[in-house]
């Protein structure tokens, strides 16, 4: 079952791992995807990537996400109604799982294994534990590693 947990736009921190610069994206149509025990966390953050001025910070977040997914280390919404959106839905499900997909079309989508924290100034902070696949615009999914444990080659490492 799917949910609505805003559709207006909402500013996003993401924060990168090795020293990486840090990044804010709006995000748009937040919406909660409940399948048994495991959540996951839909976020359109393609409008940025419409910019005129292709020097807008917007932009340039959008452009560095969709190179550096990979090392993404976590994405803040100061967004209160999403929190409790998200709570109450985590509350609902017994041992529940949360994982995110950002949506950057066209450059594809990326999916998250992710651990929840509250934030004390209101909103709330998805840690990534684990990079889990990534889609491309054609549809197809590329996992992380192939099952023989060698990196996808299409994949960037750092």
């Amino acid at each position: 079952m799917k949910y609505s947990l805003r559709k207006t736009p909402s500013h996003l921190h993401l924060t990168y791992k090795y020293g990486e610069n840090n990044g804010g994206l709006l995000g748009r149509n937040l919406s909660l995807e409940v399948e048994g025990n495991v959540l996951t966390l839909e976020v359109d953050v393609s409008a940025n990537l419409l910019a005129r001025n292709k020097q807008s910070p917007w932009y340039l977040d959008a452009v560095d996400l969709s190179s550096n997914y990979h090392k993404l280390k976590s994405l803040q919404c100061p967004d209160n109604l999403v929190r409790a959106r998200l709570i109450r839905a985590w509350e609902g499900v017994e041992s529940p799982r949360l994982r995110m997909r950002l949506v950057l079309n066209p450059r594809g989508r990326y999916l998250y294994e992710v651990s929840p924290h509250s934030l004390f100034m209101g909103g709330i902070q998805l840690d990534v534990q684990a990079f889990l696949e990534e889609e491309s615009d054609t549809g197809s999914l590329q996992p992380e590693a192939s099952p023989l444990g060698e990196a996808d080659p299409h994949r960037k490492h750092a």
